[in-house]
């Protein structure tokens, strides 16, 4: 089940409440459907995010840690709610372009009701066709993620943001003798062949990984294929092809195991990219509130 602000608000009215029926009636839920909810909700993550008693019902550990996002996420939804945005030069038409991640399909949800600018997004193959993007105007603004410290450097008249930092996780088979483990040492993967994406002038992906692979005290070996395609590259890894990276908040597909590395060497930007000379440049607030609202409630952070 995906989440949406809707479940966050049910945690929150739970917690608030301390009760599930107090929580039901404030929500115009019956107590059957609000208890289901949570039932479904508390599946997602995979364990209990409230205590039942007989004298109510108080958040676990996990639950006060969801709680503490949810009440950002929705906090930032509400003030989304509050803006209206004058259109610049009249209602200039403006886009947003993006590689991949979970922060466009965000934007793509909530951007156009937060402002009176008609708005087109486009999705781009890479990090580097992003910023090109938005470099030559082709786009206003673009949402992308690079690898710290082995991205590009921004075009002249392109501000950049950082939204968040995320850990990579590798992509194993799900058979693997690894996939047992949480986390995975770099250094227990030296003979394995390893599928990256295609060249990206936007993020040096063979630097990166070759730079946190050496003090394992080995060199990636790689495969010739450069696949970007997320479910493409889970099949060949399930076909044991080779292993791959992706980013935290991505969900595994049938045959493959989605796993942390220790330490979290490799750590993926989530960036939120504008030019000065955009209509959005003035929006450069509320735009900001939206994709950190998408990081917080989609991706992994690297100390949790």
């Amino acid at each position: 089940m995906d989440l949406e602000l809707r479940h966050l608000r049910i945690l929150l009215a739970i917690s608030e409440a301390g009760s599930l029926t107090r929580a039901a009636a404030a929500l115009f839920l019956s107590q059957p459907a609000m208890t289901t909810q949570l039932r479904r909700i508390e599946a997602s993550f995979g364990q209990p995010l409230f205590e039942r008693s007989a004298c109510g019902v108080a958040p676990t550990r996990a639950g006060e840690l969801v709680l503490a996002h949810a009440r950002t996420a929705v906090a930032s939804a509400d003030r989304i709610r509050s803006y209206r945005l004058s259109p610049v030069d009249g209602a200039e038409p403006v886009t947003v372009g993006g590689s991949s991640g979970p922060i466009l399909s965000h934007l793509t949800l909530h951007l156009p009701a937060a402002v009176t600018n008609p708005v087109t997004f486009v999705q781009f193959s890479s990090t580097g066709a992003a910023m090109s993007g938005v470099e030559d105007r082709s786009v206003d603004a673009g949402c992308m993620v690079d690898l710290d410290g082995f991205g590009a450097t921004p075009p002249e008249g392109v501000v950049v943001d950082v939204i968040g930092l995320e850990p990579v996780v590798v992509i194993l088979p799900a058979g693997h003798p690894r996939a047992r483990q949480d986390r995975v040492d770099l250094a227990d993967l030296a003979d394995e062949t390893w599928l990256l994406p295609p060249h990206d002038l936007g993020c040096d992906d063979y630097g990166a990984l070759a730079d946190a692979c050496a003090p394992a005290g080995f060199a990636p070996r790689m495969s010739p294929h450069r696949i970007g395609d997320l479910s493409i590259l889970c099949d060949l890894v399930a076909q044991g092809v080779g292993v791959a990276l992706a980013q935290g908040a991505a969900r595994a597909r049938e045959g493959v195991a989605m796993r942390r590395l220790t330490g979290d060497p490799l750590i993926g930007r989530h960036l939120l990219a504008l030019h000065r000379d955009s209509p959005l440049f003035g929006a450069r607030p509320l735009l900001l509130d939206l994709v950190r609202a998408a990081f917080e409630a989609r991706c992994v952070t690297p100390s949790s």
